[in-house]
């Protein structure tokens, strides 16, 4: 049984998935390239530092993950300015729900922590969490289990008690690595593959519910 609720960011909580693609490729562009869902897919829940690592040397571009991961913010800020950032629908209730049946609940992505810290903002759930943590705070990004080991830590919960709720691949087997339970989210508007090392895969956040996580 689920003692605490541990949540993905990025295609969990907001809809940023389809803006990172874009972010990504507007970067690729300036060199002449471009990359693939299917591709790109396989980067989804991992840090940027590692994700750009891995294009810049798949692609054999003349240019610094530095300079890539500043153009990237450059054009998402730009991006967030015209068209702002929604939240995966469902998900907000949801965490009201768990929040209000007295479930301890925490972030853990890979994003940067002051992104975390605006989209809980924005959103105004940023009093349901009791741990903000970012792939900025770990040695290993997801695939890797220490950002979900880290926050059971924060939590004081046994990882065997925590359930995370997941968008990617990376993300379900960092927390089967940390000997947790996972929800996959198969996001449909944005083509997500399944992701059959969850413990439960869903199409749509409604069908989580609060006695679903609880009997985990």
């Amino acid at each position: 049984m689920a003692k605490a609720v541990i949540f993905d960011m990025d295609g969990v909580i907001v809809d940023t998935e389809p803006g990172y693609f874009r972010c990504i490729n507007h970067v690729l562009g300036l060199h002449g390239k471009s990359i693939s869902k299917e591709l790109n897919n396989k980067f989804i829940g991992v840090s940027n530092n590692r994700m750009w690592t891995s294009v810049i040397n798949h692609f054999q571009i003349n240019t610094t993950i530095e300079d890539c991961m500043d153009e990237m913010w450059r054009f998402r800020e730009q991006m967030i300015e015209e068209e702002g950032l929604h939240p995966i629908d469902g998900t907000i209730e949801l965490i009201q729900k768990l929040h209000a049946n007295k479930v301890p609940l925490a972030v853990a992505s890979s994003s940067p922590k002051d992104e975390i810290k605006r989209v809980v903002k924005l959103f105004e759930i940023e009093p349901y969490f009791d741990m903000l943590m970012s792939g900025e705070d770990c040695v290993e990004s997801k695939p890797h289990p220490d950002i979900f080991l880290y926050t059971a830590k924060g939590l004081k919960k046994n990882p065997k008690e925590c359930l995370v709720i997941e968008d990617s691949r990376n993300g379900v087997i960092a927390a089967k690595k940390a000997g947790m339970k996972a929800i996959g989210y198969c996001n449909p508007e944005f083509g997500l593959p399944s992701l059959p090392e969850a413990d439960i895969e869903v199409n749509s956040i409604h069908k989580i519910t609060t006695e679903l996580c609880l009997d985990m």
